[in-house]
């Protein structure tokens, strides 16, 4: 299956593959990854939809010495250095597009804006209970500010990396349907959250963005001959396509699992440490 480790890229989703359902990095999966990097050559990276803001602090235990697929793919981020080695953003013709999708929901955005190492999130001042908690437990960090204004939507010289909102699933799921009906040359991805029963989550990104082309990236520039990848959910399933060899969590969607070349266990149980424990460590 692994042919030669030093030529393998390993990469995993964070919320619902190596996170628990607590959301973090368990002690046990700590020791494992760092042991594997630092004695066996493991080259461990992450990809996710979160932002470094948030991504971040949950592996600052693990030695990350390979850039991170944040944002869904719309940008890789080196840890090292905290800055954005690549990112690839939406065009403001299309950015228009979607608020004027939004505006006739009744709705209003996030748009998440690159500048420098940080990402500034503009929204109108008036916001709703839900996004004013998403605000609050991400604010505090250097690597993200919330600017609230009357005119959030307006060109910018930053680049727009993603348009975001959050609110009940089915309000979410609309937008969305909106946006495929139109036709707008976007990549939007509407998913539940796995932490708030009824809730979801929409992310607009542009239109070649994905996971698995941001890892095609990651592999390329670090002469990665060989992926490996372990995902649990809907925008998981493009890099495990594309991957030589894919491990689901037994707690994934059933079409991921379907769709893996291996289920394991849960992600409570250090799903993914054991397996490269077990599968690396020979």
């Amino acid at each position: 299956m692994i042919n030669d480790i030093s030529k393998t890229l390993f990469i995993t989703d964070l919320d619902g593959t190596l996170l628990n359902s607590s959301g973090v990095v368990s002690e046990q999966s700590t020791h494992i990854i760092n042991e594997l990097i630092a004695h066996h050559g493991l080259n461990f990276a992450v990809a996710t939809a979160r932002s470094p803001a948030t991504a971040m602090p949950l592996l600052s235990g693990i030695d990350m010495r390979l850039p991170s697929v944040v944002l869904a793919g719309a940008a890789l981020w080196d840890a090292q250095h905290e800055a954005y080695t690549h990112t690839w953003p939406i065009d403001e013709g299309i950015i228009s597009e979607i608020c004027q999708i939004y505006e006739r929901h009744g709705a209003h955005p996030f748009i998440y804006r690159q500048s420098g190492a940080q990402l500034q999130a503009h929204h109108l001042a008036c916001i709703s209970p839900r996004e004013a908690e998403f605000m609050k437990s991400r604010t505090g960090t250097h690597y993200k500010d919330f600017i609230l204004d009357d005119r959030p939507y307006e060109p910018s010289p930053c680049p727009a990396l993603i348009v975001f909102s959050t609110d009940r699933y089915t309000v979410m799921e609309e937008i969305y349907r909106d946006i495929i009906a139109c036709g707008i040359d976007c990549h939007p991805i509407c998913y539940c959250d796995i932490y708030s029963l009824g809730y979801g989550y929409l992310e607009i990104y542009g239109a070649r963005v994905s996971k698995a082309a941001a890892i095609a990236t990651l592999a390329r520039e670090h002469g990665f001959e060989h992926i490996v990848a372990f995902g649990d959910n809907a925008n998981d399933m493009e890099m495990m396509e594309m991957a030589d060899y894919s491990v689901a969590p037994s707690n994934a969607l059933v079409k991921v699992k379907r769709l893996a070349s291996e289920v394991v266990g849960c992600n409570d149980d250090d799903c993914v440490a054991w397996w490269l424990m077990h599968n690396v460590a020979q």
